[in-house]
């Protein structure tokens, strides 16, 4: 499953959750609160890629942002595809 890059905002109240940000692709960022666990190597996973416009894929976060968005316009850069074997 592809994953898109993060960065770690601030712990919250539960001890597993934790605020990251996801780079949006007109320079702006969404931050939503995901389990520490859900965080590999920098990055969590997409949900589904809904659209395309130019070189900004549309996609759906795993989990609801702070801002209420399911859907946000990201880079292509952002996206990390899996390996496979």
């Amino acid at each position: 499953m592809p994953q898109v890059r993060i960065e770690r905002v601030r712990a919250r109240q539960h001890p597993s959750e934790v605020v990251v940000s996801v780079h949006t692709a007109d320079g702006g960022t969404e931050k939503l609160v995901v389990d520490e666990w859900s965080i590999r190597n920098g990055a969590i996973e997409l949900g589904y890629r809904v659209g395309r416009d130019e070189d900004r894929p549309l996609v759906e976060l795993p989990r609801e942002s702070v801002r209420g968005l399911w859907r946000i316009w990201i880079e292509c850069g952002s996206i990390i595809e899996e390996a496979h074997a």
